[in-house]
């Protein structure tokens, strides 16, 4: 069944199914093809037909996760062009409504990813919740994040796309039957990451209402001279830097995974630079300003054993033992590395946790990379907003021997509805109880972005964070308020900050 709608660009032709309409594919921003490579998102081109809505754009070039991880976390293979900067739209119906807009941001290392995985299905939290959900995608890796003045890129062009989407979505999102005025931005590991570079980026000033990191958040930007090396050995590998905007885009994407893996010289990383033009400060100094953010609604969180998706599958682990911890925490904490152990076995040991090498290495990076990182961003936007909310997913994933816990990304089927997917039931387990937590799960992320306030009749009080209380919602079986979660491990990192 078709469903129409009209925008300033032209009409689309979408589809309905079971009481939601889909508008898929749509363009946000010209097709970055040829001299547009490596250039800030050009508004798209009207169009004088009707356009047919009815399928997903193709995905920006990526290669595949190894070793079966994609299928598993659902992540797969897609279509990959770098004709990609489109969006999708679920909404109940494309009316005058006015509801709540939720705009998600994918994550996948900002090298990976989709707005259209299998997992990412707006379908359910529209119909759930009655709200306008938008998916979107940006360019990724070294088509996304190359800073090279010679190319007169920033390296922020898959962070100025989302921007592009977010603002396309105020201008036309009233067509759809959502409201422009209340946009809240969701989005999952780099996701959650460039969601906190935008709470902090001038350019990105009132592009959004409310926002939602998830197991991302604040983290150091990209240094331009480190980028530019990183253009530098691109423009070294095709030919100089005149040839890299021919070159073809699956040459150029191998290429950014040798690179990324250590093969071959310093290992590269791509994401939000600090060229000094698009950011010109760290993300936290306008966090914590509140320049642009001041009074915003925020939910933060993190998954209770984050860390242990990237260390389950990784067989020189298996047999960690003290020596071997000793040398990984020591090249992250040098002479503090034997107290930091100390202090994490301690704490686990008196919580009834495993204290196993392995744990502590786990615990230990999902506090570097996500807990600490969302508590300092709550720290510092609480100070002047109090409408901050913090949680801790802690469902385990029954894959693998259970052995991932509740590891990344198994939250993301529970707010999408997409638990029972045929390539999700494995990931999150089956039953009433996985059920029961999705719909508390959808409940609480519909409510946050109609209101800015999570608070549900399924859950008990959920009270704003603060330094004092440190109140954390624990998402799970049995949800419930802790205040300050394993405090004795963020108190060790309050000190190696000292």
């Amino acid at each position: 069944m078709h469903a129409s709608v009209t925008t300033s660009s032209g009409k689309l032709r979408g589809r309905s199914d079971a009481g939601i309409q889909l508008f898929a594919g749509i363009p946000f921003a010209r097709p970055p093809l040829g001299a547009l490579r490596w250039r800030a998102p050009e508004p798209v081109e009207p169009w004088a037909d009707e356009r047919d809505a009815s399928e997903f754009g193709a995905s920006a070039p990526q290669l595949p996760l190894a070793g079966g991880m994609g299928d598993l976390i659902g992540i797969p293979s897609q279509t990959r062009s770098e004709d990609c900067l489109t969006l999708n739209v679920w909404t109940p119906e494309a009316d005058g409504a006015r509801r709540p807009v939720m705009v998600w941001i994918h994550g996948g290392g900002n090298t990976v990813g989709s707005g259209t995985q299998p997992r990412i299905d707006g379908q359910h939290l529209a119909r759930h919740g009655d709200v306008v959900v938008v998916t979107l995608n940006y360019r990724l890796g070294s088509l996304g994040f190359l800073h090279s003045p010679e190319l007169g890129a920033s390296g922020n062009e898959g962070l100025l796309d989302q921007l592009a989407a977010l603002r396309w979505v105020r201008r036309e999102i009233a067509n759809f039957g959502g409201d422009p005025g209340n946009v809240t931005v969701f989005g999952q590991s780099a996701g959650g990451f460039d969601i906190a570079q935008l709470m902090g980026l001038p350019a990105a000033a009132g592009a959004f209402d409310k926002a939602v990191p998830m197991s991302g958040s604040l983290t150091p930007q990209v240094p331009a001279d480190r980028a530019a090396a990183t253009a530098a050995r691109f423009a070294e590998r095709f030919g100089g830097f005149d040839a890299l905007r021919s070159a073809p885009a699956d040459e150029l994407i191998a290429f950014q995974q040798e690179i990324t893996s250590g093969g071959t010289g310093p290992r590269a990383r791509f994401g939000p630079v600090l060229d000094g033009a698009v950011i010109q400060r760290d993300a936290a100094v306008g966090v914590a300003s509140g320049a642009h953010t001041r009074g915003m609604p925020l939910m933060i969180g993190y998954t209770r054993d984050e860390f242990a998706l990237f260390t389950v599958s990784n067989e020189a682990l298996a047999g960690l033992d003290d020596d071997g911890l000793l040398r990984m925490v020591r090249g992250l904490r040098g002479d503090r590395a034997r107290a930091t152990i100390d202090g994490y076995r301690e704490a686990r040991t008196a919580r009834g946790e495993s204290s196993e090498p392995l744990a502590i290495w786990n615990a230990l990076m999902t506090d570097q990379m996500f807990r600490i990182p969302a508590i300092r961003t709550a720290e510092l936007h609480s100070a002047h907003t109090p409408q901050t909310f913090m949680y801790v997913f802690d469902h385990a994933s029954p894959a693998l021997e259970g052995r991932l816990g509740s590891c990344h990304s198994l939250d993301i089927p529970f707010i999408w509805g997409t638990y029972g997917a045929d390539n999700m039931r494995g990931f999150c387990g089956s039953g009433a109880t996985v059920e029961a937590l999705s719909s508390v799960m959808m409940d609480l992320y519909v409510a946050f972005a109609r209101n800015g306030d999570p608070a549900t009749d399924a859950l008990p009080d959920w009270p704003r964070y603060d330094t004092a209380r440190r109140a954390t919602m624990h998402l799970g079986e049995k949800c419930h308020v802790e205040d300050a979660p394993c405090e004795p491990e963020r108190a060790i990192w309050d000190e190696l900050a000292s």
